[in-house]
């Protein structure tokens, strides 16, 4: 109890020190102004004016601007090492010394104008409300807080708080455009012409709410390349609200922000992508190069039509003058108004090009694929020692990324700015170091994680790493040692195979390692003949190819029809730790009987429950749950069950159908989970996770270019692994 009391005593004693300090340091800031005014009354430049408040005289009251930021940047830095003295934070530090100063600066000001200008305390606070000064030296005070606090450690709400926070006041630059204001306040720069100042606050407070809207993107991936970039536009935003006048919330607000922002600096700290900044260059010099361009045909048209003479050199010189809002030469002899739009519309082209190159400078990492032989070798031995879930063998699809830690993978693949993953692939007890390591990884670049498929045994370690798993569908996984085809709910499937089996259709299992070229070149046609000229779906529960994995990593059940011709094939991958198969895709050709894939798994189950294998993983029904007949009993469950089902047509989705045929075969479900970071992203991990699964329009548009890599180099064959029987089976239904 005392060790609480001496704390509260001394943190009291602190900001007590503080807040006297607050009032002494300007205060002899102030006077040290009234000290040099004789001494630097005639240094050139804009001064700041009503600096001095108890001098009313004219040309008294003011101070070149660099004198008053010099003194006031002096106090500052002396608040902020008292602020650090007091143990406080960069950010309490800066907003606190911002208010503080700023409050304290009001009072004194308005008791001054009180006295000087005999005038009462309500027209005094409000003409002190309007003084620059105030505004200047508190934003000194607020900066050199920010810099000189002590370091604070970093969290997600800070971080995304902030980013909200500066896409607030990119829109407070959008408004505050659009509203008129009486009159400017120019005392900072009243020896520049009020003609030139106000037209160009006006011009560059848009461009900064747009760039400050974009960098709040940057921002909430943490990108520091954003931070500073949003830092230097708060910075002039407030600056620009300072000089249009004569309210100056927008100014206080933007530069509360600015100074939270900085403050904040350690919430930033994963550089931009380096591939961007060429690209970023690129796009802005290319962009203010079409813009000069415009300029000189327009030109030339214009004075063409015009009976007036031209000249290259002198157009290109008003292309480049107009970029800075400047009217062309003899502009008085072209049409009425052409000087006005002239550099209104090069100016938009520029600020597109910058927009653009914002963009791109601090947008996500660009995934770039390096896939070799080596690191194909080594992902497949990790499989092959660790992959006991079923989705494990899909890790090796050669349009994804292998992240390796310790003895563990994670394949995954990146999606504008989405890394669609699966779970790790590893020894049991790396796993939760493996989602930290890959978090750690993707969050460096600015990549959002989405887990597609997560198993239910890894959920808790998910949200340890602060991940939210969401129930996502059930995969369907046959027991080969309990299934049957006795009983009632096994009758439909049991007559489809019966019938195969009376119209002579046999079924041969062959592992891939052992498929001569005449029957690969068979199995190819049928996979081609089944895709339709269309692409190949799945990401998640199905290899790129047939003939992906080879050796003993993968078998295929063929059915042949009574001519001996392939009529179809399911392609399984094996899960050699839990000696488990699991279906990647079952082509047919279009002319083959109804009840034929039924038939073929059920000839797989046989084959694998008399090999030592004793599951098979099926299709997975996404949203199983909600799509079972009953389920949906209140009335938000019927909502979302149409919205599926309507979602289902629209984009030609397997979902009630599949779980129908899931369920011929009487399964056991086992859940699979969707993991996010924030539930706010779901809109974006959705697009991203059905783009990379095929399912939507253009899917290729939003994966970008790419997606598909070229086929690996040649492998030398490989022993291929002890096999508990013979490789090849063939019969028909057990």
């Amino acid at each position: 109890m005392a060790s609480r009391v001496r704390t509260a005593l001394g943190a009291a004693g602190r900001a007590a020190a503080v807040a006297l300090a607050v009032v002494i340091v300007p205060a002899l800031a102030t006077g040290w102004l009234y000290w040099l005014r004789a001494r630097v009354a005639s240094w050139p430049g804009p001064r700041v004016h009503d600096a001095l408040p108890l001098d009313e005289l004219p040309s008294h009251d003011s101070v070149p601007l660099l004198v008053f930021v010099a003194v006031f940047a002096i106090a500052g830095v002396i608040l902020g090492l008292a602020a650090r003295a007091a143990r406080l934070d960069r950010l309490a530090a800066g907003l606190g010394l911002a208010a503080g100063v700023g409050a304290w600066l009001y009072v004194a000001d308005a008791i001054c104008l009180f006295f000087v200008r005999q005038i009462p305390f309500g027209p005094a606070f409000r003409a002190a409300a309007g003084l620059q000064p105030v505004y200047l030296a508190a934003a000194l005070a607020g900066v050199a807080g920010a810099l000189l606090g002590r370091g604070t450690g970093s969290g997600a709400i800070a971080y995304r708080l902030l980013a909200w926070l500066v896409a607030v006041g990119g829109l407070i630059d959008l408004i505050s455009v659009l509203l008129p204001r009486r009159h400017a306040a120019l005392g900072l720069v009243e020896r520049i012409g009020p003609g030139i100042v106000d037209p160009a606050v006006h011009v560059l407070l848009a461009p900064a709410g747009v760039l400050l809207l974009i960098g709040s993107r940057g921002l909430m991936r943490r990108n520091r390349r954003a931070w500073g970039l949003c830092v230097a536009l708060l910075g002039l935003s407030a600056a620009l609200s300072l000089l249009r006048g004569s309210d100056y919330s927008a100014a206080i607000v933007t530069g509360l922000i600015a100074v939270a922002l900085l403050a904040s600096r350690q919430e930033f700290p994963f550089r931009g992508d380096p591939a961007a900044e060429p690209s970023a260059l690129l796009r802005l010099a290319g962009m203010l190069a079409a813009a000069i361009a415009y300029g000189v045909v327009t030109l030339f048209a214009y004075r063409t039509v015009g009976g007036l003479p031209f000249s290259l050199t002198a157009a290109l010189w008003d292309s480049v003058r107009a970029l800075a809002g400047l009217a062309p030469h003899g502009s008085e002899y072209l049409p009425a108004g052409f000087a006005g739009w002239f550099p209104a519309s090069e100016m938009s082209i520029a600020a597109i090009g910058v927009a653009w190159a914002v963009w791109v400078w601090i947008r996500p990492w660009r995934q770039r694929l390096f896939a070799g032989a080596g690191t194909l070798a080594q992902a497949e031995e990790i499989v092959r020692r660790w992959g006991g879930d079923t989705l494990a063998p899909f890790a090796l699809r050669q349009d994804k990324q292998w992240f390796f830690t310790g003895q563990s993978l994670i394949a995954y693949r990146v999606v504008r700015g989405v890394a669609v993953s699966g779970d790790p692939v590893g020894p049991a007890g790396e796993a939760g170091d493996a989602i930290a390591a890959f978090l750690a990884h993707a969050r460096s670049r600015g990549w959002h994680v989405v887990v597609l498929g997560a198993a239910g045994g890894l959920l808790d370690t998910y949200r340890e790493h602060g991940l939210r798993p969401l129930y996502h569908g059930d995969e369907a996984v046959i027991d080969t040692a309990a299934f049957c085809l006795a009983g009632r709910t096994m009758r439909t499937i049991r007559q489809a195979a019966r019938r195969l089996d009376r119209n002579g259709y046999q079924a041969e299992v062959v592992m891939a390692g052992d498929v001569p070229p005449a029957l690969r070149a068979e199995l190819t046609a049928v996979d081609q003949a089944w895709l339709r000229g269309g692409t190949r779906k799945g990401f998640t529960m199905e290899l790129d190819g047939p003939f992906r994995l080879g050796d003993g990593d993968a078998l295929f059940v063929i059915g042949r029809d009574a001519g001996g011709r392939v009529a179809g094939f399911l392609h399984l991958a094996v899960c050699r730790p839990s000696r488990s198969l699991t279906l990647s895709s079952m082509p047919r050709r279009a002319d083959t009987p109804n009840g034929f894939n039924a038939w073929l798994i059920i000839n797989a189950t046989a084959w694998a429950g008399e090999h030592g294998f004793g599951r098979i993983s099926l299709n997975f029904s996404p949203f199983a749950g909600l799509l079972t007949a009953g389920a949906a009993r209140t009335s938000a469950r019927r909502i979302e069950r149409r919205a599926l089902l309507r979602l289902k047509d629209m984009l030609a989705l397997q979902l009630d159908n599949l779980l129908r045929f899931n369920r011929q075969f009487s399964p056991a479900w086992l859940a699979r989970y969707v993991v996010v970071e924030h539930r706010a992203d779901l809109p974006r991990v959705a697009l991203a996770a059905m783009a990379a699964e095929g399912y939507l329009p253009y899917a290729g548009l939003i994966r970008g270019a790419g997606w598909s890599p070229p086929e690996p180099p040649a492998q030398a064959p490989r022993e291929p692994p002890p096999q508990p029987a013979e490789p090849q089976w063939s019969g028909g239904r057990r």
